[in-house]
C-alpha cells in the first residue's frame, strides 16, 4: 500500500519563513551594534591617546621626580594611538560594513516576500502558492550562504508574527507598524544623535580657537599643546559623525515614514480599496517605498567613503 506524506500546513511554512527573517534581522542588529560600539571606542581612544601624550609632555618641565609618571603616560598614549588605526581597519572596515548591509538586506527581502504572500499580492496573486513562498525565501537566503556562520550563532527572540492577513491587516501590521515603530523612531533617534554631535563639534572647535588665542600670550604659551588635543577631539567627532551617517539616515527615515503615511491614508480613503487590483497597487506602492529606502540606505553605506 502506497503512503503519501501530507504536505506541511501553510502556517508552518510561514512560521519557518518568519524564523529565517528573525535570524537575519538579529544578525544585522548585532553587526550594527558592534560597528557602532567600535567606532565610538576608536573615537574616544584617539582623543585619550592625544590627551595622555600631551599630558606627558606637560610633565616634562616638573623635574626628574616626574620621570616615571611621564614615561608611563607617554607610553600609554603612544600605544593607544597605535592601536586605533588597527581597530579601525579590522572592526569598522568596509568589509564589516558590507557584511552588515548584506544581512539587513536579506532580512528586509524575506520580510517583503512574506508580507506579499500573506496578503496575496504580486508575485503571489491571484492564488498564493506555498511552494512559491519557499522558493523565493530560499533564493534570498542563497545570496548570503557564505554568512551562514553568523546566522548559526543566532537564536532569535520569539515574537508574535502574522500567519494570515487581510488587506486591512497589511495596512496595520506592515505599514502602520513600520511607520510608528521603525521609521519615525529611527528618524528621531538619528536626528537627535546628529544634533548632539554637531553641538559637540561646535563646542570643541570654539574651545580650540579660544585656547589657541589665549596661548598666544606669553604667560599662557604652555596651553599651546592642548590646542592640538581639542583639534584631535573635534576631528574625531567629525569623523564619527560622517561615518555614522546620522544626518542622511534621519532624512531618509523621515521621508519614508511620510511617504508610507500618505499611501496608507490615501488607500483608507478610497471607496473601492478592497478591490483586488487596488489592493495589489497599494501593496506594490508601499513595498516600493520601503525598498527604495533600503536601496538608498544600502547605497549610502556601501559607497566609497572613509570610515571613522
Amino acid at each position: 500500500m502506497n503512503e503519501t506524506a501530507s504536505p506541511p500546513s501553510t502556517a508552518s511554512l510561514v512560521e519557518s519563513a518568519w524564523r529565517d527573517q528573525a535570524i537575519w534581522s538579529e544578525a544585522a542588529n548585532r553587526l550594527r551594534t558592534e560597528l557602532s560600539t567600535w567606532r565610538s571606542r576608536a573615537a574616544v581612544a584617539s582623543v585619550l591617546g592625544a590627551f595622555l601624550a600631551t599630558l606627558a609632555g606637560a610633565l616634562a618641565g616638573l623635574g626628574d621626580a616626574w620621570w616615571w609618571p611621564r614615561t608611563l603616560l607617554a607610553l600609554a598614549g603612544a600605544v593607544i594611538l597605535a592601536v586605533v588605526p588597527f581597530v579601525a581597519r579590522t572592526k569598522t572596515s568596509k568589509e564589516q560594513v558590507r557584511v552588515w548591509t548584506r544581512a539587513r538586506s536579506t532580512s528586509e527581502a524575506l520580510k517583503e516576500t512574506i508580507y506579499r504572500y500573506l496578503v496575496g499580492a504580486p508575485p503571489f496573486a491571484p492564488e498564493p502558492s506555498p511552494a512559491a513562498l519557499v522558493a523565493r525565501c530560499q533564493a534570498a537566503k542563497e545570496k548570503v550562504r557564505d554568512l551562514g556562520g553568523l546566522a548559526a550563532a543566532i537564536d532569535p527572540p520569539r515574537k508574535e508574527r502574522p500567519l494570515a492577513l487581510t488587506p486591512e491587516g497589511y495596512a496595520e501590521k506592515r505599514v502602520t507598524d513600520q511607520i510608528e515603530h521603525y521609521y519615525r523612531p529611527k528618524a528621531r533617534q538619528n536626528a537627535l544623535a546628529a544634533q548632539r554631535l554637531h553641538n559637540l563639534e561646535f563646542v570643541l572647535g570654539l574651545a580650540a580657537v579660544a585656547l589657541g588665542a589665549a596661548s598666544g600670550l606669553q604667560w599662557l604659551s604652555g596651553l599651546a599643546p592642548w590646542v592640538a588635543v581639542l583639534t584631535t577631539a573635534g576631528a574625531a567627532v567629525t569623523a564619527h559623525l560622517a561615518a555614522a551617517r546620522y544626518d542622511h539616515q534621519a532624512m531618509i527615515y523621515f521621508a519614508t515614514a511620510d511617504r508610507l503615511t500618505g499611501l496608507r491614508d490615501e488607500w483608507l480613503a478610497t471607496p473601492d480599496r478592497l478591490a483586488p487590483a487596488r489592493v495589489a497597487r497599494f501593496v506594490d506602492d508601499c513595498e516600493h517605498a520601503i525598498s527604495t529606502e533600503n536601496e538608498a540606505w544600502l547605497a549610502e553605506w556601501t559607497r566609497e567613503k572613509s570610515e571613522a
